[in-house]
C-alpha cells in the first residue's frame, strides 16, 4: 500500500472524502482505497475544546501504486484542486513523509491534545501521541493557552504545526 497526497478546497476536506470514498467502496470502481483528513483537538484557555484542521486542504488516499489514470478519476470530483507533487507528475508519499502520515494514523484521524514542555528555540523530540520520535524546532509559545507552534521537516518543506503542550524532550 502506498499513500498519495491531494489537494481540495479548505473546508470541505470531509463533505469531499464521503462523496468520493462512497465511490471508491463501489464494486464499479476501477479501484479502491481509503481517504484521510487529519485533524487536531484545541484547547481555549477557557477549557473549551474544539477540532481544526491538522493539514487543511489535505487529503490522503491509501490504496495499491496506480497509474496515472486511474488517480485522475479523482479529480472530477467538487472541491479537487490538484495532486502532490503535481497533477502531472503524480507521486505517492516519500519515505519521509509516508513515516509521518502512518504514525498520525495509528492514533486515528483525530490527533488528540499532545502532551509537551518546552522553551522557544529549542531542538525537541515530541515524546508522546502521534508524533511520538519526530524532532523539531520549537519558533512560538504561548504559556497563557498552553499552545507551542513546532516547525516540522514534511512533505518537501518546513510545516508549522500548532499543538497544545505537557511534555517533550530536547534534543
Amino acid at each position: 500500500m502506498v499513500i498519495y497526497c491531494i489537494s481540495v478546497r479548505t473546508g470541505i476536506e470531509e463533505s469531499y472524502i464521503s462523496t468520493v470514498q462512497s465511490v471508491l467502496d463501489s464494486p464499479d470502481s476501477p479501484f479502491s482505497g481509503k481517504l484521510y483528513f487529519l485533524k487536531k483537538r484545541m484547547r481555549l484557555k477557557t477549557g473549551k475544546e474544539y477540532f481544526e484542521p491538522f493539514f487543511p486542504g489535505y487529503v490522503f488516499l491509501q490504496t495499491e501504486e496506480l497509474d496515472d489514470a486511474k488517480l485522475r478519476i479523482l479529480a472530477k470530483y467538487s472541491g479537487f484542486l490538484r495532486f502532490l507533487p503535481s497533477t502531472t507528475d503524480i507521486k505517492p508519499l516519500s519515505k519521509l513523509d509516508l513515516e509521518i502520515v502512518t504514525s498520525m494514523l495509528k492514533f486515528g484521524t483525530t490527533i488528540e491534545i499532545v502532551p509537551v514542555m518546552f522553551d522557544e528555540n529549542d531542538r525537541i523530540i515530541i515524546l508522546d501521541g502521534p508524533f511520538k520520535n519526530l524532532p523539531g524546532k520549537i519558533i512560538a509559545v504561548n504559556r497563557r493557552n498552553k499552545r507551542v507552534n513546532i516547525q516540522l521537516d514534511f512533505m518537501n518543506g518546513m510545516r508549522v504545526i500548532g499543538l497544545t503542550y505537557e511534555e517533550i524532550k530536547k534534543l
